[in-house]
């Protein structure tokens, strides 16, 4: 008689049961319906001597509840003996046919008995690290109970998971998808980093496991004349990217794996947001914020929003991953060639599963301003983190006249400093708080270069400690936005005072004297690097952004502007040739 057993489940045997004295013991599980071993619950409150191990009752009463709670299901018990004794003794062959009358359902009790010794292998041994695992099980036979040994054979599901680059994240689980059994290991491919969860059968290595990802699926080639642990490694090598449909056979199986699969994300991320109770709000989960920038400083924000609990996010960003974006941003090397926006879904996913997230693989200034103002009024907060000046502009007069809340952080040249502007209904808007403070056709410590015809930022050096010191404010300054004030959460009263003061520019240092904090905080004791001072901004008479109503500019207003003489006479006169 054969047993299959998963590696994972022999490593636990072997580590907790073979890497404590004689005698120990524990419970076997797997899936339903198989002769599957994926799991040990050691017992942790047996009564055990040198040479006797009983279980406890406070095992029987764990397997039940471990039995009530998921799919796997009790399949018998393990426990070792001194040295040189793998087999069952008479004790052990009475208490395995009496374990078999209490659970007639299991057609047979697996018992297999754990030693140390070097003796080569028989064929119902396993043998790893020293430990050697004797495989028996008890079955009914004409009306007695016999003890037999049994063939084991190893899937080698966490080595081809090792082979094929992948990272497990978490414990594997036993899930049943339409009536079959499958084994569910949250994983992290390098090469299929949008990949959260591989689902293997109880028949693999004969059959390919699925790889559940967050959008299409990943199709497998496999290759069965490959060594069964190497199969895995070969399939995602020559695997198709996600984003071909498979066939509507498999986009079903893979649906409802996917749905069997949402429980076990849901129960990674409980908990996640119970260090920040109290000091935001649960509500957070409700609130969506729009994201222009998937770079440093924008992907940095991101993240720090969805880890405080922020459930949708719009991501605007036209740019793939580059190797040089790693030094500074969430990315790795898996997500190079990549869009930021897939990139960066990937990645947040994997924080809070129930995250919503949906990505604009375009730049601001492509897309059709009133699509963008839509997605603004259906938002909570806009994080402006570009690096086209043109872009920034467009967003703070967008974001000013649909009336959403707004951060707009930066950062100066070689990140020696940075700044946060927020604007909200009331406050002066982005291009006042700019206007004359950081103008970027001068050469100052504020300015850095622009890639002429295109008004973007030239990207230059910077630590990432000095670019994410600035981000992480900005993600602090937007949270006390999506709050508002006058709750229950410490993050309410925040920005309580600045806005009272209208203090809505924030600007950094981040090296020590630099810029105005040289002569501001030349003489203040204790001043060094790392410092901060908050600005009030008034709005400029006539700003179409944030000047008077009645002299507001609509963003979205079409057509033709009336031209004054003195500028048609202006191009008029540059048109003219000598």
């Amino acid at each position: 008689m054969r047993v299959r057993i998963t590696d994972h489940a022999l490593r636990a045997i072997v580590t907790r049961i073979g890497g404590v004295p004689p005698e120990a013991g524990g419970a076997l599980f797997g899936p339903p319906g198989t002769d599957l071993v994926t799991g040990l619950l050691p017992d942790e409150r047996a009564t055990a001597t040198d040479v006797r191990y009983h279980t406890s009752a406070w095992l029987i009463e764990q397997a039940a509840r471990t039995q009530r709670d998921g799919a796997a299901r009790f399949k018998g018990i393990v426990h070792s003996h001194p040295a040189d004794l793998p087999e069952p003794s008479g004790q052990d062959r009475r208490e395995f046919g009496r374990s078999l009358g209490l659970n007639p359902h299991l057609g047979r009790f697996l018992a297999p008995i754990v030693t140390h010794d070097d003796r080569p292998p028989a064929a119902h041994e396993l043998v790893s690290g020293g430990v050697r695992v004797s495989w028996y099980g008890a079955v009914s036979a004409e009306g007695r109970v016999e003890v037999l040994p049994m063939h084991p054979l190893v899937l080698p599901v966490a080595e081809s998971l090792a082979r094929a680059g992948a990272r497990e994240e978490g414990e594997p689980e036993v899930l049943t998808v339409d009536g079959a059994p499958v084994i569910a290991v949250p994983v992290r491919f390098e090469a299929l980093p949008s990949v959260s969860v591989a689902l293997f059968g109880a028949d693999f290595p004969a059959v390919p496991p699925v790889l559940v990802t967050h959008g299409s699926p990943v199709a497998l080639t496999w290759d069965l004349a490959a060594p069964a642990a190497d199969r895995l490694a070969r399939a995602v090598s020559g695997a198709r990217r996600p984003g071909r449909p498979p066939s509507a056979v498999r986009t079903r199986l893979l649906a409802a794996r996917e749905r069997a699969a949402a429980p076990v994300r849901r129960r990674r991320a409980t908990g996640l947001f119970a260090r920040s109770a109290g000091l935001v709000s649960p509500a957070l989960a409700d609130r969506h914020v729009v994201v222009a920038g998937a770079g440093s400083v924008g992907a940095y924000v991101a993240e720090c929003l969805v880890r405080s609990g922020v459930g949708r996010l719009t991501v605007v960003d036209p740019e793939r991953v580059a190797p040089e974006n790693l030094g500074r941003s969430p990315y790795t090397v898996g997500d190079v060639g990549r869009p930021k926006v897939s990139a960066l879904a990937s990645r947040l996913a994997t924080i809070n599963p129930e995250l919503t997230v949906r990505g604009e693989r375009s730049s601001v200034q492509a897309l059709d301003p009133r699509d963008l103002a839509a997605t603004l009024r259906d938002g909570d907060l806009l994080v402006a983190a570009t690096d086209d000046n043109r872009a920034q502009r467009r967003l703070d007069h967008l974001a000013y006249w649909t009336g959403v809340p707004a951060i707009f952080p930066g950062l100066y040249r070689g990140a020696a400093g940075g700044e946060v502007i927020m604007t909200y209904p009331g406050s002066a808007c982005w291009g006042c708080a700019t206007a004359g403070v950081r103008d970027l056709s001068a050469d100052t410590a504020l300015a850095q270069p622009t890639n002429y015809g295109t008004g973007r930022l030239l990207a230059e050096p910077g630590l990432v400690v000095d670019i994410q010191h600035v981000s992480a404010a900005a993600a602090k300054i937007g949270l006390a936005l999506l709050h508002g004030s006058g709750g229950e959460t410490r993050i309410e009263g925040f920005l309580a005072g600045p806005r009272e003061r209208g203090q809505s520019y924030v600007a950094f240092g981040t090296e020590p004297g630099y810029w105005l904090f040289g002569h501001v905080l030349r003489d203040a004791p204790g001043q060094h690097a790392f410092q901060t001072v908050w600005m009030s901004v008034d709005r400029r008479p006539g700003c179409p952004v944030c000047g008077p109503e009645d002299e507001r500019t609509d963003p979205l207003a079409g057509g033709a502007r009336d031209v004054s003489p003195e500028r048609l006479r202006h191009l008029a006169g540059r048109g003219r040739r000598p």
